[in-house]
């Protein structure tokens, strides 16, 4: 008896010892990541990163980080997967001229072997660069900051969709679609599950103004992945993204069978937030002041008669407009029309990320 209360003791007291370690790990990796934030230089930053690097690979490789809840790294994110099978531990390097680049580390739980295999993603790719469209490894990864994972069966497997941002380029950003897939001790990113209407995708790249925002989220209650529709500023700015901007309609990826289903001009709902009332200020044309207003918290049908007057605004793109125009031009116009001009988003009231590409391929210097 004695014996048993003895080794319980020990073991219990090799579990706090353990948990002390692993909390006086995290405050190295705190202070590491303190001095990285501070950097001011390209080659200071590339420094401490790397440091920062080799003692988060050390700590991840420790048997009880895979469930460690990490308390002091405010600037690093943290994934866990919903199946509780994978985690992702990833954050950005910004750079004097506002360029990017990311790091990142896989741990998958191997309940096989009873083991965490580690993966370190490299980032590799420069920022003008396309992103690729194949099945990459993880030393070739593009490099973006995951914000969401959704494990999902596909022929009898589990695969995982990530939802990713990546600055991108002095005048874009890119919000991306990939999944996660383990072949062995291998991870890998791609699957072909996007299907659009005549292609099939293996990661899906949204590429828009750096002057705008766009919302990409996951709707667990429908099974779908809903995102802004993207349009060009001017219809003469086709294909050049970087002015490209959310139109005010939505779109979705919608899971069925294994795969992600496009579903076009949906209608996006807003999480329910029970009996809680918003509020909006809009200004008053006649007094003009501000005014606080109610937020309607139901969804309103443009269609219904009923509600013709409570119809402030309707969604337009520029070939609507466009049709618009033509069905309202008089036959014979007697004066000039004054040129119209599209109106740009005011980017005062906008953050802008980003700055000039730089090469991926940073090699670290020491400091003197």
């Amino acid at each position: 008896m004695n014996r048993l209360l003895t080794f319980a003791f020990l073991v219990f007291s090799g579990q706090i010892l353990f948990g002390q370690s692993l909390a006086e790990m995290e405050s190295v990796l705190e202070t590491k990541l303190i001095a990285l934030r501070a950097a001011k230089t390209e080659e200071e930053i590339s420094f401490h990163n790397e440091a920062f690097k080799k003692s988060m690979s050390d700590f991840l490789k420790e048997p009880s980080a895979f469930n460690y809840k990490f308390q002091k790294l405010k600037t690093v994110a943290v994934l866990d997967s919903p199946d509780g099978k994978v985690r992702i531990v990833n954050w950005n390097l910004e750079y004097p001229d506002m360029s990017y680049s990311f790091c990142a580390f896989v741990l998958r739980k191997d309940e096989n072997k009873d083991k965490i295999i580690v993966t370190e993603l490299v980032d590799n790719l420069d920022a003008y660069e396309s992103k690729p469209e194949g099945t990459i490894e993880a030393k070739n990864w593009y490099g973006a900051l995951y914000y969401k994972i959704i494990p999902f069966e596909r022929n009898n497997k589990m695969e995982y969709l990530l939802i990713g941002w990546d600055g991108g380029t002095t005048g874009s950003n890119f919000k991306i679609l990939d999944v996660l897939t383990f072949s062995g001790n291998n991870v890998k990113l791609g699957s072909p599950v996007f299907k659009g209407k005549k292609t099939t995708m293996r990661r899906v790249i949204f590429e828009y103004s750096d002057r705008s925002n766009m919302v990409v989220r996951f709707e667990e209650k429908y099974g779908r992945i809903v995102f802004d529709h993207l349009s060009p500023e001017s219809p003469a700015l086709a294909g050049v993204y970087s002015y490209y901007v959310p139109d005010m309609s939505y779109d979705a990826y919608v899971y069925a069978d294994g795969e992600w289903i496009l579903n076009e001009d949906i209608i996006a709902t807003n999480p329910d937030e029970g009996n809680e009332s918003k509020y909006f200020y809009s200004l008053n044309s006649k007094t003009g002041k501000a005014e606080k207003v109610k937020m309607k918290s139901s969804w309103i049908d443009p269609t219904d008669i009923k509600h013709e007057q409570d119809i402030k605004h309707v969604a337009r793109t520029p070939e609507s407009e466009a049709a618009e125009k033509m069905a309202n031009q008089p036959i014979y116009v007697e004066t000039k029309q004054k040129r119209r001009f599209w109106d740009r988003r005011r980017p005062e009231s906008l953050s802008v990320t980003m700055g000039k590409s730089r090469k991926k391929d940073r090699t670290t210097k020491r400091l003197p």
